[in-house]
């Protein structure tokens, strides 16, 4: 009996400490990290750049949450927004704030989180596979676009694993999962609203993270945004 507890206890030991090397591959969950995706208009030119500074990771009962900085830069260097964000990763999934998938909308470049309700978060499982359907995700923000309100509703849905695909950047290249979504998306500021309808993809490398994503509208390329730089 002595025995049977044993190697239980050792063998719980053994998952915890491969959940924990699961979830800290993860560049999202490296602590003091900074991650540079650069952001391509619909020509392949680079029009801004979004860096995410992971600023702490701490342990959340099974969990481990990561808590992050992003700064939205112009071609140039100048500063168009900032905000912040979290990442979870509980072994089986990995959520991540959806303020990381947003489009590369022009619109939405000049505009700082301030306050967000429902839920924020997409699920990226760790046993993803070809022909997967994702859950979806939604969340609402408020901001202040040169003195104006402006509310945003963000809703990200039809989440399907399409193929795999090998993609290589200035940072390297992984193995990755192609996920294409529909994105529905409303400005509303004084009385005004503007919809947007997209296509999305994204390419996520498991135990790495989103190396890719592309927006599309009436199947013409928006724009893009592709990881180029990590500092760990």
């Amino acid at each position: 009996m002595k025995r049977s507890l044993v190697f239980i206890a050792v063998l719980v030991a053994s998952m915890n400490s491969l959940f924990a090397q699961d979830c800290k591959t993860y560049y999202y969950l490296r602590n003091n990290s900074e991650v540079e995706m650069s952001v391509y208009d619909s020509k392949g030119e680079v029009v801004a750049k979004n860096l995410y500074n992971i600023l702490s990771v701490n342990k959340e009962g099974v969990s481990l949450v990561s808590d992050f900085t992003t700064t939205v830069k112009d071609a140039k260097g100048k500063e168009l927004s900032s905000g912040k964000g979290k990442v979870k990763c509980d072994g089986d999934n990995l959520l991540i704030d959806m303020q990381m998938n947003m489009p590369n909308i022009p619109q939405l470049q000049a505009m700082k989180m301030e306050t967000g309700t429902g839920s924020s978060f997409l699920t990226y499982p760790s046993s993803m596979k070809v022909g997967q359907t994702l859950p979806e995700g939604a969340f609402e923000m408020n901001s202040n676009t040169n003195g104006m309100d402006v509310t945003l509703q963000y809703k990200v849905s039809d989440r399907k694993v399409i193929s795999k695909e090998k993609i290589t950047t200035a940072a390297g290249s992984w193995d990755c999962f192609k996920v294409t979504f529909n994105i529905n998306l409303s400005l509303k500021m004084m009385a005004m609203s503007m919809p947007f309808d997209l296509i999305g993809a994204e390419w996520f490398a498991p135990g790495f993270g989103v190396v890719k994503t592309e927006s599309y509208k009436d199947g013409e390329l928006m724009g893009s945004m592709r990881i180029t730089g990590l500092k760990k």
